[in-house]
């Protein structure tokens, strides 16, 4: 990990641990749960619990975090009063898009709140927040990647997922603008959803990426 957190898309490179076949017990159940997997496009769905596979990524970005004085949240990714369901994903894929999403807040939170550079962010937060579906959604998982950066203005909210695209802040980092754009694919090849949100009371109020998942493809 220490030679790749700076980094976190790194990670999608790695192999992930086989599924686990072994039956359920109720003292110890396995990450990946005994569901068959079924192929959408290229991807490998199988059932699984979204925190397991996200464990990697969140381990290496708290590193990143300490190492960068950002403040760095996490909830209900372990919550037992709330517990989240599996729901149907490609692990390596959803490592990926997610490491894509957290790269961009570690970028960009440090950019001060009117968009220059030199300003900077004095007190840089970045918050992941783990929820069950809320209705009408169907069953499954919403992920809230939330920074207190600059943010994405609602003109640019659709244009951020165009590959190669780059707003007036993020032209000040150097970057590709291509995360997002694969990172969209990817959730939308487990037929999940990702997309910019408002910046709503109870969230951070620079950028809130949503990424929505399901337990039934």
């Amino acid at each position: 990990i220490l030679n790749q957190k700076d980094n976190i898309s790194s990670f999608s490179s790695q192999e992930m641990p086989p599924p686990a076949t072994e039956q359920i017990e109720a003292s110890s159940p396995p990450t990946i749960l005994p569901h068959p997997s079924q192929q959408i496009g290229d991807l490998d769905i199988e059932m699984a619990f979204v925190p397991d596979v996200l464990e990697p990524i969140i381990s290496a970005s708290k590193l990143i975090a300490e190492e960068r004085s950002i403040n760095f949240q996490i909830i209900g990714m372990n919550d037992e009063n709330e517990e989240l369901p599996g729901v149907s994903l490609c692990p390596k894929s959803l490592q990926e898009a997610v490491a894509n999403i957290l790269d961009n807040a570690f970028k960009y939170v440090t950019i001060g709140r009117d968009g220059r550079k030199m300003d900077g962010n004095s007190n840089p937060q970045i918050r992941v927040v783990f929820t069950p579906n809320d209705k009408p959604l169907k069953p499954g998982v919403t992920i809230y990647v939330e920074d207190n950066g600059p943010g994405i203005p609602p003109s640019e909210r659709e244009a951020v997922f165009q590959r190669g695209y780059r707003g007036d802040a993020t032209r000040l980092l150097s970057g590709s603008g291509i995360g997002l754009d694969i990172s969209r694919t990817l959730l939308s090849r487990m037929n999940g959803i990702l997309d910019v949100m408002e910046n709503e009371e109870g969230h951070l109020n620079g950028t809130v990426m949503r990424l929505v998942l399901f337990r039934d493809s």
